[in-house]
């Protein structure tokens, strides 16, 4: 699990959250305040205006895992998400991680 995943605040921007996600690297941007989980974005319309707030934005269909999953629950959850990435959220709802597959899905990410 990769413990300080890079996050935006709740009030980022599309702007903001569009640059993150031109990197190849990054399969979704995720908002938080502080270690309160507000959401997560992996796509942003084009006629969304940069000066909308991602939040606006987020994704309804996101994975998310509690850090008392198995290591067999957790690899088999995140290889079948589209984007090979699941957030982990204790039971308040808080930020813990983030779990992500390599591209062939073989490996969790390192770093």
């Amino acid at each position: 699990m990769l413990r300080d995943p890079k996050t935006l605040t709740a009030e980022a921007s599309v702007a903001e959250a569009r640059e993150l996600l031109a990197n190849p690297k990054v399969q979704m941007v995720l908002l938080a305040d502080g270690s309160a989980f507000k959401g997560a974005v992996t796509h942003i319309p084009d006629e969304a205006s940069p000066r909308e707030r991602a939040v606006d934005y987020v994704d309804t269909d996101i994975e998310v895992i509690s850090p008392d999953a198995s290591d067999g629950e957790a690899f088999e959850r995140t290889a079948a998400s589209p984007n090979r990435r699941v957030i982990v959220l204790d039971e308040n709802g808080s930020l813990l991680g983030l779990l992500c597959l390599n591209k062939s899905r073989t490996d969790f990410c390192r770093s």
